[in-house]
């Protein structure tokens, strides 16, 4: 392994992890029947307020906490609204994320004047970990030491929701509330009550995949691309191809992070534009999910 793949492997790994935190968030939603399309709007909130607070505080766990405070009461405003209020759930995340566009990208503008993007230099950053055993050895320790710790969570959390979804008793109640509200509700299930759980796991998850962009950098890009460069809509492939396997999410965000990696080498090497490079891992989502919806026709034919 020369220095060259490497550092290749080190990059689409650090690039995975917002990715995978917030697919394992849309994932939870997914079970208990509820497609979250606001995950993009819940991430730039996260990213803009982590990083306003951690500055504001100099502290990096009030950033934090004010990141994922926020997008899990976004989450639960969302499964208030559809449950309470009727307003389909597809509408209320269109609506997230035309609001975290529009209201980060303003709130820069009121603070510092400047239209495009919020700089904190001496705002708190995330720690970067060194792996006490396989730091020691050659190439490997370029790899997987060196990462935020938030890098390491998101790969833990993975092993964490495998189990809470496939082993206890409230991963079976969310998937029975996913497959048939009904049914669930006759075995003695309560569905709102899961429903409302499942947002507030994705609003924490997705609050952790915002502040580890922005709390990472010191830095927020607002616009209609903003920090999180598609990252949500690129989850909402990721949950389709996983269904209900966090391992998918896991090696399918790491697959997507790479083509990442290649376009920034492209760029860097070639002068490919970076507009062009940065559709990279969105043909990549779309050429997967292709092939995962043609297979799984293929199969109910037959079936």
């Amino acid at each position: 392994m020369n220095e060259f793949i490497a550092g290749f492997l080190y990059t689409f790994i650090a690039y995975g992890t917002p990715l995978i935190l917030c697919s394992l968030g849309g994932m939870m939603t997914g079970l208990s029947g509820r497609f979250n399309l606001g995950m993009e709007g819940m991430m730039l909130f996260s990213a803009f307020f982590s990083l306003l607070f951690a500055n504001q505080f100099g502290s990096l766990i009030a950033g934090l906490a004010m990141g994922v405070i926020i997008t899990v009461a976004i989450g639960l405003m969302m499964a208030f609204i559809n449950i309470r209020m009727g307003v389909d759930i597809y509408i209320a995340g269109m609506a997230v994320n035309v609001l975290g566009t529009g209201l980060t990208t303003f709130l820069i503008f009121v603070l510092t004047g400047s239209q495009g993007s919020i700089i904190y230099p001496q705002a708190p950053r995330l720690l970067k970990l060194t792996t006490p055993i396989l730091g020691n050895i050659p190439y490997l320790n370029q790899v997987v030491s060196n990462h935020t710790w938030l890098d390491y969570l998101a790969i833990i959390l993975v092993i964490v929701l495998a189990i809470v979804i496939h082993k206890t008793a409230f991963g079976r109640h969310i998937r029975a509330v996913g497959k048939s509200e009904w049914v669930a509700s006759a075995c003695g299930i309560s569905v709102n009550k899961n429903i409302y759980a499942s947002y507030v796991l994705c609003g924490i998850l997705c609050g952790l995949a915002g502040a580890s962009l922005s709390l990472n950098q010191g830095i927020f890009v607002g616009g209609f691309i903003g920090m999180t460069n598609g990252r949500g809509w690129l989850a909402m492939a990721v949950v389709i191809l996983a269904q209900e396997n966090p391992y998918i999410v896991l090696f399918s965000a790491w697959a997507l992070g790479a083509l990442s990696a290649i376009g920034d080498i492209l760029q860097a090497s070639k002068g490919f534009p970076a507009r062009v490079v940065q559709m990279l891992p969105f043909i990549g989502a779309l050429i997967a999910a292709s092939i995962y919806s043609y297979r799984r026709e293929k199969r109910n034919i037959r079936g």
